[in-house]
């Protein structure tokens, strides 16, 4: 991903589309909701949060609006992306390139990777791998980075904006490797339940 990022045209158009896939990316978005999100103060601790007003139609009903919680990208080394998103958008040095009518965020996003050098040559190797890269591919990476840095299912639904039946179903990162992994670090615990 970051690869793709630095991979842009360094022109006006393609700084823009660099804060699009950076923000799908580091927050986890359905294009869509591009159109959607803003920066509030939270209420108690008078944070600036992330926050998107999408209620997307679904088989249990709609979906509430929602805090976002960002994870940042790490380089090869392990250093995190700081790119100031929420900084730059509160402050409006965040210009994001028009994004179509409706639902069209998603094809916009399409539309733009699909003549970029850096996207055909992920496609391609994601194709060797037999995966494959879509504009979604950014929402899927936030999964499995929450998932690897050990945030429980829960919370990842709730920040993605969808139930935890769905998160489950549509992000089965477990294996028997990461299973086994997880039950090795429980046993190394020391138990906090008293003898009865």
């Amino acid at each position: 991903m970051l690869a793709l990022i630095e991979s842009l045209p360094a022109d006006a158009p393609g700084r823009r589309w660099a804060d699009v896939l950076r923000l799908l990316a580091e927050l986890g978005l359905r294009p869509i909701e591009l159109k959607h999100l803003s920066v509030r103060r939270e209420a108690g601790s008078g944070e600036l949060i992330w926050w998107c007003s999408y209620r997307k139609r679904s088989g249990g009903g709609m979906t509430a609006p929602r805090r976002i919680h960002p994870l940042q990208l790490t380089d090869w080394d392990g250093r995190r992306m700081d790119w100031n998103l929420l900084q730059r958008w509160q402050s409006g040095l965040l210009e994001l390139p028009p994004l179509g009518n409706g639902p069209g965020a998603a094809d916009a996003v399409g539309t733009y990777l699909k003549r970029q050098a850096g996207w055909k040559s992920l496609v391609e190797r994601m194709v060797e791998r037999g995966e494959r890269a879509v504009a979604y591919s950014f929402r899927h990476g936030y999964s499995l980075r929450g998932h690897q840095l050990g945030i429980d299912a829960g919370s990842m639904a709730l920040s993605m904006g969808h139930s935890l039946e769905v998160h489950l179903r549509s992000y089965p990162w477990s294996s028997q490797s990461t299973a086994a992994q997880a039950f090795a670090r429980a046993a190394a615990v020391p138990a906090t339940i008293a003898p009865a």
